[in-house]
Parts: C-alpha cells; sequence; structure tokens
C-alpha cells in the first residue's frame, strides 16, 4: 500500500493544476485514501461536512505531504501509508472541533505576512533569523524572541495557545535534543511565546542545562516546523 499511495501522489503531483489529468489521478488517490484505516471518526451530526471540508484540503495540500520521522523516544517510524493518516487526521480533527463551536470565527495564521521593526514583510515563525553562525548573539536572540512575543499579543489567539498547552498528541513533548528530554518544544513554546514576560535564552538554557546555540538550534529546526504544521492544521491556506 505504501507503494502505491506513493505512486498514486507522485502521479497528481506531476500533472498541472488545474487539468483534466491531474482530476483524474485525484480522484483515484481520493478513493484509495478514503479506504485506508484509521481515518478519525465522529458521531457529530455534520461529521460528513468537516469529512468534505478535509477532502477538499487534501486535494489541494497533498503535493506537500512528508512524511515525518519520529524522534527516538518514540520507537519505530510510521510508514508511509500511517504517517499520511496521522497528517490527514491532523486537519480532520480540527474541522470537527470547529463542528462544536460553529459561532467561532477566529482564524489562526501563523504565516500570515507581517511587518517586522525594521518595515520588512515577513511572518510569525520567520522572525527568527536562519542563523548557522555559532556566534550567534544571546543579545540578538533575546531581541528576536521579544519580537515573536509582540507578535504574538497581537495575532496568537486562544486556540492555538489552548493547543500548546495541552498537546494532547503528544507532538511537542515528544520533539526534544536526544540528551535533553526536558527541553521540549511544549515547554520552549510556553517559555518563549506565551508567558509574559517571556523568559531569555540564557536564563531558560541554564535553568535545562543545556548549551544555549543547542536549545536554540532545537527551537529553529524542529519546534518552529511544528508550531508551522499546528498553523496549516487550523485551516491557513497559502
Amino acid at each position: 500500500m505504501d507503494e502505491q499511495l506513493k505512486k498514486l501522489i507522485t502521479e497528481v503531483c506531476c500533472y498541472p493544476d488545474p487539468s483534466l489529468e491531474r482530476q483524474k489521478a485525484l480522484n483515484k488517490l481520493l478513493m484509495a485514501i478514503q479506504q485506508l484505516p484509521g481515518i478519525y471518526k465522529s458521531g457529530h451530526q455534520d461529521y460528513l461536512e468537516a469529512l468534505n471540508q478535509t477532502w477538499e484540503w487534501v486535494s489541494r495540500k497533498v503535493c506537500g505531504f512528508e512524511v515525518r520521522s519520529r524522534s527516538d523516544s518514540e520507537g519505530v517510524s510510521p510508514s508511509f501509508q500511517q504517517s499520511l493518516v496521522i497528517w490527514i487526521n491532523g486537519y480532520l480533527k480540527w474541522r470537527i472541533k470547529d463542528l462544536y463551536t460553529p459561532d467561532n470565527k477566529y482564524t489562526i495564521s501563523l504565516d500570515r505576512p507581517i511587518r517586522n521593526y525594521e518595515g520588512d514583510e515577513t511572518t510569525l515563525l520567520n522572525i527568527l533569523p536562519d542563523r548557522q553562525s555559532p556566534s550567534i548573539t544571546l543579545d540578538l536572540l533575546d531581541i528576536k524572541i521579544a519580537q515573536i512575543q509582540e507578535v504574538e499579543r497581537q495575532c496568537l489567539g486562544d486556540r492555538i495557545r489552548q493547543y500548546i498547552e495541552q498537546d494532547e498528541e503528544g507532538k511537542l513533548t515528544a520533539s526534544h535534543p536526544r540528551k535533553n528530554p526536558e527541553c521540549h518544544c511544549q515547554l520552549l513554546a510556553m517559555r518563549l511565546l506565551l508567558e509574559q514576560p517571556p523568559h531569555k535564552i540564557a536564563d531558560l538554557a541554564r535553568e535545562l542545562n543545556i548549551s544555549n546555540q543547542t536549545l536554540y538550534s532545537h527551537w529553529k529546526k524542529n519546534c518552529l516546523p511544528l508550531l508551522r504544521e499546528i498553523g496549516t492544521n487550523f485551516g491557513y491556506e497559502q
């Protein structure tokens, strides 16, 4: 099944959108996906509406699907089929939650274009620069963290805060440096994004007994992509 799914997805993505060929390939892919075990179920009377929204989302986003490897603490990595089901369920569960809060018109967007302090267009998750140099200063890191906190107060809503605090699927707590399981993404997100005032990199690294650069690298390379995925699951459209 893994090879069949890969082949179907590859076929969809090789055709231009829109095109008749892509639609035919997409129909075959959706028929296969809908038969996969593990697709989330709900007893809500409008479950089919949430499911249809999910299939529409899959049709638009499937070419961006990537298999996520699990951390060492989670054991064996999931198969391609399992990863695809997890990816689909991540979106479907939020659409079902929306059914229980029909009057909630809040829309989260971690990637919505914003203006940084220099006046340039950027996004919330790109405020931290992609620095490879080990000489990056703590002062600069703390300034950037403060900028994230400032933007978070303006556009990071209650739903994303609740997701981070509860981490029902365990994605955030499962992502951590191999030798520092206490330095997981849930803790970092709460300390660097949600708490008032935000913690400083140096203080947090000292508390967790981890180097400043290791903490920052984990935040940038692992935690921010997870937060981006959460934003997508809330319905953000690129």
